[in-house]
């Protein structure tokens, strides 16, 4: 037989619930204080990402436009050098027309490289989408856990 007073009562069971929803509950608060955590870091690396990306842009941007006004410069000067050397042996105006086809061959060469250079960058801060999809799996990891602890517990 047992004894009345060794089995607990209704109050000391309403206690123990209490106490195991509250501890439930500093756990779902503690997950939740991480993944707010986590999507801070995750917006600043995103920030980080970003602002690379726009000074990589920028110093392309910069170094293609020293880049075309030197170009173009040099260009005309190698152009006109060109009809003057085809004239000697053609019409002035075959010379023109063939310095100028050359001249066309060159700027579509280098609007192509410079597309595909354009191409390369991206806006989308890839690692930071990596990074938050890890953060996801881990977040539904830790709800998991502490939802199978407080079952557990209640056994």
């Amino acid at each position: 037989m047992t004894n009345a007073a060794e089995q607990p009562g209704l109050g000391d069971l309403f206690r123990r619930g209490r106490d195991e929803a509250r501890q439930i509950g500093e756990e779902f608060a503690g997950i939740a204080e991480d993944m707010r955590q986590l999507a801070r870091s995750e917006v600043e690396l995103a920030k980080a990402e970003v602002r690379e990306q726009i000074q990589i842009v920028t110093r392309a941007a910069i170094y293609g436009a020293i880049a075309a006004v030197v170009a173009l410069i040099a260009l005309g000067l190698a152009f006109i050098t060109l009809r003057d050397v085809l004239d000697l042996w053609m019409p002035t105006w075959a010379a023109s027309l063939i310095s100028t086809g050359v001249a066309l061959l060159v700027a579509a060469i280098v609007g192509w490289l410079a597309y595909s250079r354009f191409k390369r960058v991206s806006m989308v801060p890839k690692k930071t989408m990596s990074s938050v999809k890890e953060d996801v799996l881990w977040a539904k990891d830790q709800l998991r856990s502490s939802a199978t602890l407080s079952t557990s517990g209640t056994r």
